[in-house]
């Protein structure tokens, strides 16, 4: 087995660990087609202004999702959509407190070489 190979297996066994830091996550295709998935979630409120180091309010959320379970799940690899008039892959998740939000992917960086794609965020209403 190349080392690729297996920090491909490593990657799920950290992003898909139920009794680590994997969380559920809903994946949505543009087409409708969704599947419930385990990865890492992150959704921040405070941001730090690059210019002056301050933080401000602001709102950033991620989702990172092992390549293989999206295609073991019939989905392809997320993408962003800049159109706004198309339907746009989405995410939904709930926070440590239970509340469920729903997300647009607004920008989706894909690594081929580790099998992971880490998709920036943005607060959707269907």
């Amino acid at each position: 087995m190349s080392l690729r190979t297996l920090a491909e297996a490593d990657l799920g066994n950290i992003l898909e660990d139920d009794d680590g830091f994997g969380w559920p996550i809903t994946v949505t295709d543009p087409a409708g087609n969704s599947a419930e998935l385990t990865g890492l979630a992150n959704d921040i409120g405070a941001l730090i202004d690059p210019d002056t180091g301050t933080a401000v309010v602001g709102r950033q959320a991620s989702v990172a999702l092992r390549v293989a379970s999206l295609t073991a799940a019939g989905l392809g690899v997320p993408v962003g959509v800049a159109d706004t008039t198309s339907k746009p892959w989405r995410v939904t998740t709930a926070d440590v407190e239970g509340t469920t939000h729903e997300f647009a992917v607004s920008q989706a960086f894909h690594d081929r070489g580790a099998g992971i794609v880490t998709c920036l965020l943005e607060a959707y209403t269907p």
